[in-house]
């Protein structure tokens, strides 16, 4: 039977290995968490870019829907005027022609 000693200095390597794996273990963990911080930031400002660009479009497609509708009222309003201009105008011709 080995002694305590004996026994001990058969796990002294096998300790060590797994403590040795353990520190790779743990540099890779260090590694990969590090890898994950940065894919998260690249994605966020990803994100927020996209977020923004949308926001600027939904902007800008309000403002064009506001700026056709008061175009199309000022045509509508146009169109009344020359209506009545021609109806004047023909109003006058009629009485001059009396």
């Amino acid at each position: 039977m080995p002694t305590p000693e004996q026994r001990l200095d058969q796990l002294e390597p096998v300790i060590s290995e797994m403590l040795a794996k353990q520190d790779e273990t743990a540099a890779k963990v260090e590694r990969v968490s590090a890898q994950v911080r940065q894919l998260t930031v690249v994605v966020t400002n990803s994100l927020t870019t996209q977020s923004d660009n949308i926001e600027f479009l939904l902007t800008q497609t309000q403002q064009l829907t506001e700026g056709q509708t008061r175009l199309e009222q000022g045509q509508t309003e146009l169109k009344q005027q020359v209506n009545q201009g021609f109806a004047q105008i023909i109003t006058l011709i009629n009485e001059r022609l009396k």
